[in-house]
């Protein structure tokens, strides 16, 4: 993909830290019963969506899976991390083509989907003037293109949003020669930039690559775009944070699915104030799907302020042969832990670890572990371990104590007790394993 290039040539001009608000656009599936009613007035009072609420893992769920199933084979998402300002908010998700059988044409394509919000009003620095910036730099960049691309012409995309424009580019520097198609539009006060492409790999040692048909290509992109656009207004998945819902965690949970299987209660009891990550991963003999919940920092504004910095994980590994493989997997995690690191002088080590110490009713079978920082910073985290059925979840909680300002968090740093990290985890773990089916 040209994200690399794209994002240097768009950003640079279009003033970023400058954005703000725009209300969204009137809809909605039922019709007005009152005859009196102001003409407009509702549709304003009913916005299509709120955009400004989905985070990466919600525009990962809500498109639309068929179509992803035909443009990304066996497809990985990853929700990007969520970033804002004071003013705007950015989201997305990426997809990337998985494993495919040995032997045959392998479809290399990846799916990339931004989302930016603007809730503050500041000089008039909306998705409309975002937009026109965006697309003058485009017109620019593709009238004086960089070594190695070669860009298409710059085409609207009829019936998309209320605004939008596409183009193609093509890497002629490389041997794959990816073709990718970038498709940005405005959207119910909100600004979404998607990209789609890649290349075909020949079977073979010297099987080589196969460029694929740049009408193809954008044609794809902008059928991606629409029935993205159409799942963000009809209202789709949102966070349920704070809802106090939780799920249980399955062969076919994802990513999100694992954020959900914890009470937005536990995670603030442990973590504070938290942001998300959610991915998911397919190999050939196991199934992956994490969740990260990392403390967010917020200073008060009053000078230097004690802050705990804290990383909570959950990796759930579903094993496809089985409970008999899962078990099998257990034991290796649990002799690795009581192995030390091979070819490593304990001096040299920058954690000290404890060995794996059996864990009793949390799952079929668990081990916990103690790991502490002896060098770089004083940070102490645990890991519990436990399986149920053909499932293999590995709960990681710890970090540190620091003293934060307007600036950050200080150098000067204190682990967490042994006590604190050991209670925690044994807490969320099981919490999470009387939710886990075990396939």
């Amino acid at each position: 993909m040209t994200a690399s290039i794209l994002a240097l040539a768009l950003v640079g001009g279009a003033v970023a830290t400058a954005c703000a608000a725009l209300p969204g656009r009137g809809g909605g599936d039922g019709a007005r019963t009152e005859a009196t009613a102001p003409e407009k007035e509702p549709e304003k009072e009913r916005a299509a969506a709120e955009l400004a609420s989905y985070k990466g893992e919600n525009i990962c769920s809500i498109f639309p899976s068929a179509l992803l199933k035909k443009l990304v084979r066996n497809a990985q998402e990853n929700p990007a991390d969520d970033t804002s300002t004071m003013s705007s908010a950015e989201s997305g998700c990426v997809w990337e083509s998985g494993e495919q059988p040995a032997g045959r044409v392998e479809q290399k394509r990846d799916l990339e989907v931004t989302l930016t919000t603007y809730e503050k009003a500041r000089d008039g620095f909306d998705a409309q003037r975002h937009f026109a910036i965006k697309k003058e730099n485009t017109q620019e960049m593709l009238g004086d293109p960089p070594p190695g691309t070669r860009f298409g012409g710059l085409t609207g995309v009829p019936g998309l949003g209320e605004a939008s424009y596409a183009f193609t580019s093509v890497s002629t520097d490389t041997p794959t020669k990816s073709v990718d198609a970038e498709v940005t539009f405005q959207l119910s006060g909100a600004l979404v930039t998607l990209r789609y492409g890649g290349y075909d790999s020949l079977p073979g040692l010297n099987g080589g690559y196969r460029q694929l048909p740049e009408p193809r290509v954008m044609s794809s992109a902008q059928q991606a775009a629409k029935s993205l656009a159409a799942a963000l207004l009809k209202g789709g998945a949102r966070s349920d944070e704070g809802n106090g819902e939780a799920g249980r965690i399955t062969a076919a949970s994802r990513g999100q699915d694992v954020c959900r299987a914890l009470p937005a209660q536990t995670v603030r009891k442990y973590v504070g104030k938290a942001r998300t990550s959610a991915r998911n991963s397919d190999h050939p003999g196991e199934r992956w799907a994490v969740c990260s919940w990392s403390s967010v920092f917020e200073s008060d504004g009053s000078g230097e302020t004690a802050y705990d910095m804290v990383n909570l994980r959950v990796h759930v590994t579903t094993v496809k042969k089985g409970a008999a493989a899962a078990r099998a997997e257990f034991r290796q995690k649990e002799r690795d832990a009581a192995a030390a690191p091979a070819g490593v002088p304990k001096e040299q080590r920058l954690t000290e670890e404890g060995g794996p110490v059996p864990v009793t009713g949390i799952g079929e079978e668990a081990f916990a572990q103690l790991r502490t920082s002896t060098q770089v910073v004083d940070r102490r985290e645990a890991i519990l371990v436990y399986r149920v059925g053909g499932q293999v979840v590995e709960v990681t909680f710890g970090g540190l104590s620091t003293v934060a300002s307007t600036a950050g968090p200080d150098s000067d740093t204190t682990a967490l007790s042994e006590e604190r990290v050991l209670t925690s985890i044994k807490d969320v773990a099981g919490q999470l394993a009387a939710r886990t089916t075990g396939g």
